[in-house]
């Protein structure tokens, strides 16, 4: 208790990464071991009915996938079913300051196959196996929009043209796919949207941050499914409103529904295996309609691929903003990193930005803290006399107590005053945490000097020194404690946190190390004022 700031401050941490434990299964999500797609209304389609993806461990020829490249992306078309099997982010390198190899989601690499299909189902005629294109390789250059079509038959007498709609300075793929009824009988078609993924292979073990399946409806909202519960057993659900997708740290893809989209939909899960690989997988299918001898019918959808940017995210479908996964704490994230934007568009760097809004919690909270920091001065004040009592008592801790709480009553000290405001200022201390460790806005953003990339660790370890020499300084402001013990171990912990810091990246210590320069500021002036 008498080093109780301190204490509170180191606690702070060990309360993040055990609040990143609880929160890494995502949401609890009920299973069923034999996955069942539903029709409409209460019938139900028989096992072999179910969307199929294909999957084929080889590698592609070239002149079975269609290339296109626009300002954001470069994808690639499988022409066997009109999967997108590769994308490059172009405006996002993997690494910093190299642009020679930018963020891949979508790929065909072997083990860890990550795809995203629109497809259409039957219940009588047989969808077409292969498609053809008029060119293999499409280009944005300067036009504002660019339309890709494949083309395919089947032995039923089916048309099927997918078309694929790209848009300058957008991540968003606009997927057609329109069915002709070239038979003399009518069918039942639908359209299923699956993405398919491997195991995570490139998380950070210091940082977790989630990586698997999600869904929304207007329902349930925002729901997790994480690769695990896909593993042990599949899921559906019934949906009017919705979209998939697939998360990870700074960037998702999801298959979202067009504007004229009113239909109910089944959203499902399931575990796929191929030459002892799995892959997970989570889609969505749509009702059955009839498409009458010689008619068309068009299903729309779109595909987002690319980066979490609120702003370019939040209108495209309702909830979409919530990949940006803050936890139960999105209440006050979403809040704290709208105030981070703002004093991004003042200041233009998110450095400065991330010092400046620690200042306005620090104003928020001042009150609060100061009543903290009175308290703790009280306490330092009577640290003469607490470790003579320690010296006269010894062992007898009855004793020793009755008489700390005499002088705590004589002197009007709040042994607790201490606790309260930092214990409520701690959810915001958190929210502010997954602001900084989950926006692509600060990923390769430089601050001053040798920071000249937020989302990384200091290369120099200059920013977690100075957070050591930091809490070391607010230690020494802190009563000190009577036990031998408990003062060794609280010497050590500054040592311990600036290890563990400088793997953390820039923009979360330079927070640590702002917040801990204006508590020492304001604590140093309480203890002048009441010690002296």
């Amino acid at each position: 208790m008498n080093n109780r700031l301190f204490l509170y401050s180191s606690l702070f941490l060990v309360l993040i990464l055990l609040f990143d434990a609880s929160d890494q299964g995502g949401d609890n999500i009920k299973s069923n071991n034999q996955p069942i797609i539903p029709e409409t209304g209460s019938q139900v389609v028989e096992h072999n009915n179910k969307p199929k993806d294909i999957i084929e461990n080889k590698d592609y020829k070239t002149s079975d996938l269609v290339e296109v490249i626009s300002d954001t992306l470069k994808v690639k078309i499988r022409l066997s079913d009109g999967a997108l099997v590769s994308s490059e982010l172009l405006k996002y390198p993997k690494y910093f300051e190299s642009e020679d190899e930018k963020v891949v989601l979508l790929n065909n690499n072997q083990g860890s196959r990550y795809t995203a299909l629109a497809n259409i189902q039957s219940k009588q005629a047989k969808t077409p196996i292969k498609y053809t294109s008029r060119k293999l390789k499409y280009f944005l250059n300067n036009d504002d929009q660019l339309t890709v079509s494949i083309q395919g038959f089947s032995s039923d007498m089916i048309e099927v043209t997918k078309r694929y709609t790209f848009k300058k300075n957008s991540h968003l793929i606009n997927v057609q796919q329109v069915v002709k009824n070239n038979s003399p009988n009518s069918s039942e078609w639908r359209q299923y949207n699956t993405l398919s993924r491997g195991d995570e292979t490139e998380g950070n073990a210091m940082l977790y941050t989630y990586t698997g399946a999600a869904y929304f409806d207007s329902e349930d909202n925002f729901n997790k499914i994480d690769f695990s519960d896909i593993a042990s057993g599949s899921f559906q659900k019934e949906v009017k409103t919705s979209w998939i997708s697939m998360i990870q740290h700074y960037f998702f893809t999801a298959w979202l529904p067009s504007a004229d989209d009113n239909n109910k939909k089944t959203i499902y899960t399931r575990l796929l295996s191929a030459d002892n690989q799995r892959s997970y997988q989570i889609g969505s299918v749509d009702t059955y309609i009839n498409i009458l001898p010689g008619e068309n019918k068009v299903f729309n959808s779109k595909l987002y691929v690319g980066p979490k940017v609120q702003s370019e995210i939040t209108d495209l479908a309702p909830g979409l903003a919530l990949t940006v996964d803050y936890g139960v704490l999105t209440f006050l994230a979403a809040p704290l990193f709208w105030v981070l934007e703002t004093l991004h568009s003042l200041f233009g760097n998110w450095g400065w930005s991330i010092i400046m809004l620690t200042v306005l919690i620090k104003i928020v909270f001042f009150k609060l803290s100061e009543s903290s920091y009175k308290s703790m001065a009280k306490m330092k004040k009577l640290t003469p006399r607490m470790t003579a009592l320690k010296e006269r008592y010894g062992d007898d801790k009855k004793q020793f107590s009755e008489a700390l709480m005499k002088i705590y009553k004589e002197e009007k000290v709040n042994p607790l005053g201490g606790c309260l405001p930092i214990l409520i200022q701690i959810p915001v201390f958190i929210a502010l945490y997954w602001v900084i460790i989950e926006s692509v806005e600060m990923r390769h953003a430089p601050f001053v000097g040798w920071i000249s990339d937020l989302s990384s660790a200091d290369p120099l370890y200059i920013l977690p020194v100075l957070m050591g020499l930091s809490m070391y300084a607010q230690q020494k402001l802190n009563p000190a404690p009577t036990d031998p013990m408990q003062a060794k171990i609280f010497l050590t912990l500054p040592f311990v946190f600036t290890f563990l810091f400088a793997t953390f990246p820039s923009g979360l210590v330079l927070y640590w190390v702002t917040n801990n320069i204006l508590s020492i500021a304001q604590q140093y002036v309480i203890n002048k004022r009441i010690i002296s």
